[in-house]
């Protein structure tokens, strides 16, 4: 007999709280009525779990799950998360979910093609202007530095501190990386390098750990292609990282860590709780 999803949604909220208020019976009467379940849509229960304050009613029709986010429905589109408008031209995207392993890396990742995903699930959780955007961030100190994020995933940034700092008690690599951190950038409105995807700093859903030396190792894919032109076979001891434990920190919180991209950026971490959620469940 199959589990009804919203018996698995409360034992997983683990990442934060949303602003918004969470209507449970509407999204419950949604799923019992679809009998949407983890094993049929994982992918679908992934998104419910890590945005379930956002959506007020689920809709399965035509092979398809919907998500209404306010007063836009939102379509699942294996993945794309388009509105109705986009879903003329799906095949115009990639899904904006993909594989992630947790944990050490002890290989290099297999080298993809940039894709071009759709930013209409984003724009529609907490909007398009510098203005709206903004009302949904605020400073969060962060290893003696702060960060300008999206109160979304604040709780979550505050977890990552609380996990680095106490290992920081028994760990002089990680306190090193602590007092080596020379800057953060967090909050800004702009496309992604390479392949014009918004990216999740628009939203306040992404922070760079910069620091003050990267010992003359590689750290993103854009900078070391001034040097070597199969930039993705660079070895792993030839990059620059932060400590295993750091990485760890911010994955038990719902980041994914840039490093672990093909197309790689060591420096950067983003909240993507559905992509953590699947990795847990692989």
């Amino acid at each position: 007999m199959k589990k009804i999803l919203i018996a698995i949604i409360v034992p997983f909220i683990i990442f934060g709280c949303a602003t918004k208020s969470v209507k449970y019976s509407e999204v419950q009467k949604s799923l019992r009525e679809k009998e949407i379940t983890q094993d049929e849509y994982p992918e679908v229960t992934a998104f419910l779990i890590g945005y379930e304050s956002f959506i007020s009613k689920v809709e399965k029709s035509d092979n398809d799950v919907g998500f209404l986010i306010d007063d836009t429905w939102i379509y699942f589109q294996e993945g794309r998360m388009l509105t109705k408008e986009s879903s003329q031209n799906q095949n115009m995207y990639h899904p904006i979910l993909y594989d992630y392993t947790l944990g050490e890396m002890t290989h290099l990742p297999d080298y993809e093609d940039i894709t071009v995903r759709s930013h209409d699930f984003l724009d529609q959780l907490f909007g398009t202007t510098e203005i709206e955007l903004r009302k949904q961030c605020d400073w969060v100190p962060f290893l003696d530095h702060k960060a300008y994020m999206n109160h979304f995933c604040e709780a979550a940034l505050i977890n990552v501190e609380k996990e680095i700092l106490n290992a920081a008690k028994s760990d002089e690599e990680v306190q090193a990386f602590i007092d080596n951190l020379e800057t953060i950038y967090s909050f800004q409105q702009r496309k992604i390098r390479g392949n014009g995807n918004t990216s999740y700093h628009s939203y306040g859903l992404a922070l760079d750990l910069v620091p003050t030396s990267y010992g003359r190792k590689h750290a993103n894919w854009i900078w070391s292609t001034a040097f070597i032109d199969e930039w993705h076979l660079i070895p792993l001891e030839d990059r620059w990282s932060p400590p295993q434990i750091v990485i760890d920190a911010f994955e038990n919180n719902g980041f994914v860590w840039g490093g672990k991209w093909s197309h790689f950026d060591n420096i950067h971490f983003e909240y993507v709780p559905e992509i953590i959620l699947l990795a847990k469940n692989k």
